[in-house]
């Protein structure tokens, strides 16, 4: 689920980056982020599969250690979860409000 979230960001970030860029605005820093370098944040997954997968192999880890590693797991997937929607919607979000206001071209600005 890791990498189904960072992929669905990385793509979301490309559509935001291909209208801001279309209409000559200012990409939003996280968004730029995401489009230039989300696939680094494939290593987050990875890190956290290997490190579960260290736990399991080895019989003389706790039975709280190998719990706390998958609470771990499913923190770093509600992390990643926040970070996809601030940085794919707070975009959209301040577009939509300044459409609102009568400044829609001067949103990205």
């Amino acid at each position: 689920m890791q990498v189904g979230v960072i992929v669905a960001a990385v793509l979301a970030a490309g559509v935001c980056h291909k209208v801001w860029t279309t209409r000559e605005w200012a990409v939003p820093s996280p968004v730029a982020l995401l489009y230039n370098h989300g696939v680094a944040g494939l290593l987050i997954p990875l890190a956290w599969v290997t490190g579960a997968a260290v736990l399991q192999t080895r019989s003389s880890v706790s039975e709280d250690a190998r719990v706390l590693m998958f609470w771990l797991g499913v923190l770093v997937l509600i992390a990643l979860i926040i970070f996809a929607a601030y940085a794919d919607i707070s975009p959209w979000l301040v577009f939509l409000r300044n459409a609102g206001n009568g400044e829609g071209d001067d949103a990205g600005a």
